[in-house]
């Protein structure tokens, strides 16, 4: 019984292809994955390397501030009294300009105390009256350095600023900065990010100071992720999933001296479509190498199958009595050795065939010319012998007076008919003198018209011819009738049938003999030679002589199902038909 998976090919694809491709597949797998993951670490040390980028422009920007408010601060006019100093100050220094450009809040002087002595524009004091409590204003006076306040609330406008604080004197000035209308971004805002991506900065209490969308000037970050690492001093990055589900690169740093933070935010969407769509044509490429690497193996392996498939086919062929034709060289040393072998084998079996059906033939015409000689016999002997009795019979019965002996001799007539009969079926079977005389149809006619009498009778039997008859060799004709008689005895011994069809079919290339019943069938072994071993030699005799002569011979039986037996022999040619 053939199993699914037990051809070569089907075997090869389990063993070889099937772990081979998921072996290839895992490690395009690891392959695609280990892409991904170099592609986040430089995502991440990208988006490090812009958060240090950014903070190096902005320490830039905010050291050059610093040092005009530093210069502003240095005025000569600042050391003199009153409260237009500033003013005067502001005007007379060359920094002035710019100092303006950055400070939009304004310039505060202040004392040792802390204490606001003038403002410019002249107004109300952004940071109140005194600034004596800001930890900015307490790091200038101990350190007597720049120093850099966290967001702050204007008093006058109630928007956010920062302040930068220089020593002036004893006291400071102040440059607040309104983080609505300040050049203070411009270094962060010439970044390029890319699409979605974005910088932001937070003062040392996590609440911001720049970002690109305005309402978020000084809410709270501080819980945002990573604030609390850059404003405690660390650099670095990472890839995280904000709260509405989307990952996220973030690249941080601290900016020197100021306490803030400043990050870099990109969505990985964005940043990663480049080094998926590259990733995709990696996976699609390595599975087209699997694909082409697997078509290529199933090929080759198909180029090994197929002459052993023929080899197959052929042995089947040479085990149901063909020749077969020679295998065609498939390149592969092995398999030609084999296929070499093989038509060695072909040969032998061949030749001992060849010289088996020249004995078969010449025995089946040794037993014809017995039959012929015995049916001679028969007819021309003891069936005159048995007439001459019968006739001898009824002249002493003619004779006789006694009823009881007359009786006798009538019964022992009838007998003696019967004898005559059987002995004529008998010589009709040996010799058919109608295939001699008439030819192979009327005899087929005669041996479809017996099926229906006797012991096995079939009730309906037909005969059917299709097609022209051709003109037959002696020999072709008593093959087929042998057949059609093996045939019709096996259906009356065996087939308890109720109904037989013979049909003749002529081509011009060859006439066909089938003989189909209804009957009980039977299993059609692979080989008829295997009815030998059941001691039924009847079907394995016509096989051979139809063999002997070049044709075939096919049985198709199912148990239940009937049973139908072809012969084909070939036509002759028409001179060899002539002659």
């Amino acid at each position: 019984m053939r199993r699914p998976f037990d051809s070569l090919l089907a075997q090869f694809a389990l063993r070889v292809i099937a772990p081979l491709t998921l072996v290839l597949l895992g490690m395009i797998a690891a392959g695609v994955y280990a892409y991904q993951q170099a592609v986040v670490s430089l995502l991440i040390d990208r988006d490090r390397q812009l958060a240090g980028l950014a903070n190096a422009y902005l320490t830039e920007a905010l050291a050059r501030y610093t040092r005009e408010l530093a210069a502003l601060a240095g005025s000569p006019a600042l050391r003199g009294p009153g409260a237009a100093a500033l003013t005067e100050a502001a005007a007379l220094t060359e920094a002035a300009a710019d100092a303006a450009r950055v400070f939009t809040a304004g310039l505060v002087l202040v004392d040792g105390g802390g204490q606001v002595l003038t403002v410019t524009p002249a107004g109300a004091s952004p940071v109140g009256p005194s600034v004596a409590g800001q930890p900015f204003f307490q790091a200038l006076q101990t350190r007597r350095a720049p120093a850099f306040s966290d967001e702050m609330t204007d008093d006058r406008t109630g928007r956010s600023i920062i302040e930068l604080a220089v020593p002036a004197g004893s006291g400071a000035l102040l440059g607040a900065v309104d983080l609505l209308s300040t050049p203070l971004s411009e270094p962060i805002d010439r970044l390029d990010i890319g699409e979605g991506g974005f910088v932001y900065l937070v003062d040392s209490r996590g609440r911001v100071i720049f970002h690109p969308t305005v309402t978020n000037i000084g809410q709270d970050f501080s819980d945002r992720p990573h604030v609390q690492e850059v404003l405690a001093g660390e650099q670095g990055g990472t890839l995280w999933r904000a709260r509405s589900g989307e990952e996220v690169v973030q690249g941080y740093a601290p900016v020197t001296d100021t306490g803030w933070g400043l990050i870099v935010r990109e969505p990985w969407e964005s940043v990663a479509a480049p080094a998926r769509q590259y990733g995709l044509l990696m996976a699609l490429a390595a599975g087209a190498a699997v694909g082409l690497s697997v078509v290529l193996l199933w090929r080759g392996v198909r180029q090994i199958a197929r002459p052993l498939q023929t080899l197959v086919t052929q042995t089947v062929s040479l085990a149901a009595g063909e020749a077969p034709p020679p295998v065609a060289a498939a390149g592969v040393r092995e398999i030609d050795a084999l296929a070499g072998a093989f038509g060695r084998m072909a040969a032998q079996i061949a030749s001992y065939r060849a010289g088996l059906r020249r004995y078969v033939d010449v025995l089946t015409r040794s037993q014809e010319e017995e039959r012929r000689r015995i049916a001679r016999e028969l007819h021309d002997d003891t069936i005159q012998s048995l007439l001459a009795v019968a006739r001898r019979l009824e002249l002493v019965q003619a004779a006789e007076l006694d009823p009881g002996r007359q009786a006798q001799l009538a019964e022992i007539q009838q007998q003696m008919s019967e004898t005559v009969q059987g002995v004529r079926l008998l010589s009709r079977d040996l010799r058919p003198l109608i295939l001699e005389d008439l030819g192979l149809l009327p005899a087929l006619q005669t041996l479809v018209k017996a099926a229906h009498t006797g012991q096995g009778a079939v009730p309906q039997a037909g005969l059917t011819v299709n097609g022209p008859p051709a003109q037959l060799r002696p020999e072709q004709e008593l093959a087929l009738y042998r057949v059609a008689q093996e045939a019709l005895t096996n259906v009356r011994r065996h087939a308890h049938a109720t109904g037989v069809q013979v049909s003749v079919t002529f081509t011009p290339a060859e006439v066909s003999l089938e003989v189909a019943d209804d009957g009980c069938g039977f299993t059609v072994p692979p080989s008829l030679t295997e009815l030998a071993q059941q001691d039924s030699f009847g079907l394995l005799g016509i096989q051979e002589r139809v063999w002997a002569l070049g044709g075939t011979l096919t049985v198709a039986a199912q148990p239940g199902q009937g049973t139908s037996l072809t012969a084909r022999l070939p036509l002759p040619a028409a001179g060899a038909a002539e002659a």
